[in-house]
């Protein structure tokens, strides 16, 4: 049948917070109606197919804004490290999963994080030679802004005492200046570029294949993928929509530094519904959790350092107004207070020279914010990009923020409400596989700003909080909106394209529980009409 009926008495649309009892009816892949029971007769006939969901929650499909696909794919692969509770136990964690593999091939695994560690020290090469003497391993840490690598995969790339630290990155040594295996910042970009050019494209669309699939699980139709370090999947991607296996909608961004030849040509190409080309991305800082991010001020840890910008200023407003001239909208990673305000002065570049053009400008992250930079948001209709799954997840009493940037900064640390209030629309991602996939992580700690533990009481900054509907609307028309997709998807009104997600329990009436929110199943996502997962 080609016309389907979901029934169900809790339906969020993704613009009112007002739930409809009734019914999202779909026709191939549009939707043809979603309203209420009484209203849906006119549509239902006997050539409508009825799925029932009464008691259960439908809503539009979640849009992730903010992913790394191929990189997060890789890790899922070779082995994801996030809640190893010791650079030993990370070790062994990945020992166990390779030590009957044949192959000598680079081992990608990551998302360590070594702030869960006694210490909190930086790992060194030696735990991995002890368990990978002649295979190569090098794990990204979970903010894919340092990685550890193995003795092997130091010696592939030549890396020893007399190897000079390259420009806004470092490798770690011992005091003998032999390296430790921890490479920081820009030292990793080109190891991991010349890593993945091994990589065919048909492999790279297995990878892409697997992620959509795990997506899908999730709840999840649409992502913004962005290109770690400027390495592109894009081909991959293109591969599976020809053989019909592209089951998430990719809206991906390329390197601002990128000839400005091939983003129009890039544009040209990728223009369907289901892959995307949409803009450019570029870092403008690193992290404050590696001291890296640009601060206004110095670290309240390093009271002479505040790091530095990563483009040149004069540079950066320039190529952004290039990028506005040619109508193509720029996202800049800002996770410092100094990186927000030279990404905001950009775009505010750009307006006054090529005047206002709707292109919708992103920061991501914004990890840190001077107040007075809050309301240029609404202004300059820039939008806030933001993971709410970054905020602290365990131990907040002892997270590094309070000892780095300190409490009056820190309470403007990830200022939802705020920038909400200012009139910014906000845009929710995971930036992923930095975070886990799942969404609904994401909208508990949008709710509750609690971390696992339930901590601190009232949660951190409770003033910027947001509402379940404020949340689930960045999820998703927020993120189309962001996209320049929201005539498309992102709500369920006829029209658009049927893309949704039906979870176990109504989100309004449990998005506080975290037990509750993160352990529920999806119970089916329709993509473009099509059921692309079923529980």
């Amino acid at each position: 049948m080609s016309k389907r009926a979901f029934r169900c008495k809790n339906i969020y649309n993704g613009i009112s917070p007002e739930l409809i009892d009734g019914y999202v009816i779909c026709e191939e892949n549009k939707i043809l109606f979603a309203g209420s029971e009484r209203q849906a007769a006119a549509y239902l006939d006997e050539n409508t197919e009825i799925l029932r969901f009464d008691d259960n929650f439908i809503m539009p499909g979640f849009h992730d804004f903010h992913v790394h696909l191929i990189s997060g794919a890789l890790m899922e692969r070779d082995g994801v490290l996030r809640y190893a509770q010791s650079e030993e136990e990370a070790a062994r964690m990945l020992w166990e999963q390779h030590k009957n593999r044949a192959s000598k091939d680079w081992i990608m695994g990551g998302a360590w994080d070594n702030f869960r560690w006694p210490g909190a020290e930086m790992p060194t090469k030696k735990s991995l030679d002890q368990y990978f003497k002649d295979t190569p391993v090098f794990l990204l840490n979970k903010e894919c802004h340092g990685a550890w690598a193995n003795s092997e995969a130091l010696r592939r790339f030549h890396i020893t005492a007399e190897t000079p630290d390259p420009k806004n990155g470092s490798y770690f040594r011992f005091n003998d200046g032999e390296p430790t295996g921890y490479i920081h910042e820009a030292a990793v970009i080109p190891m991991l570029k010349e890593i993945l050019k091994e990589m065919s494209i048909e492999q790279m669309a297995e990878y892409a294949a697997a992620f959509a699939k795990q997506a899908n699980q999730y709840g999840i139709t649409s992502v913004g993928d962005l290109p770690l370090y400027g390495i592109r999947a894009d081909k991959a991607y293109k591969l599976l929509e020809e053989q019909g296996w592209l089951n998430v909608r990719i809206n991906f961004c390329v390197d601002l530094k990128e000839e400005m030849e091939e983003i129009l040509r890039t544009r040209e190409t990728y223009a369907s519904e289901k892959l995307r080309f949409i803009g450019v991305k570029d870092f403008l800082d690193g992290t404050p959790m590696g001291h890296t991010g640009y601060m206004l001020e110095p670290y309240t840890d390093m009271p002479d350092f505040r790091s530095n910008f990563m483009i040149e200023p004069d540079y950066l407003k320039k190529r952004v107004a290039q990028m506005a001239e040619q109508n193509i909208k720029v996202r800049l990673h800002a996770c410092g207070d100094a990186a927000v305000r030279l990404g905001l002065d950009a775009f505010e570049y750009a307006r006054d020279t090529q005047g206002e053009k709707g292109l919708r400008h992103c920061i991501e992250h914004i990890e840190s914010i001077s107040p007075d930079d809050i309301l240029r948001f609404g202004q300059l209709k820039v939008i806030p990009s933001v993971q709410p799954d970054h905020l602290p997840k365990y131990d907040f009493t002892n997270h590094p923020f309070h000892t780095m940037i300190g409490e009056e900064r820190m309470r403007y640390s990830w200022p939802f409400q705020s920038l909400a209030e200012g009139g910014a629309v906000l845009a929710f991602g995971t930036d992923y596989p930095v975070t886990e996939l799942n969404p609904l992580r994401s909208v508990f700690r949008a709710v509750t700003r609690l971390t696992d533990d339930g901590e601190p009481e009232g949660g951190f900054s409770p003033q910027e909080k947001l509402s379940v509907h404020e949340s689930l609307k960045a999820y998703t028309w927020g993120s189309a909106y962001a996209a320049g997709r929201e005539t498309e998807v992102g709500s369920l009104e006829p029209g658009k394209l049927a893309d949704m997600a039906i979870l176990e329990q109504n989100l309004f009436e449990c998005a506080e529980d975290r037990e509750v929110m993160f352990g529920m199943k999806v119970l089916m996502t329709v993509m473009d009409g099509k059921t692309v997962y079923s529980k």
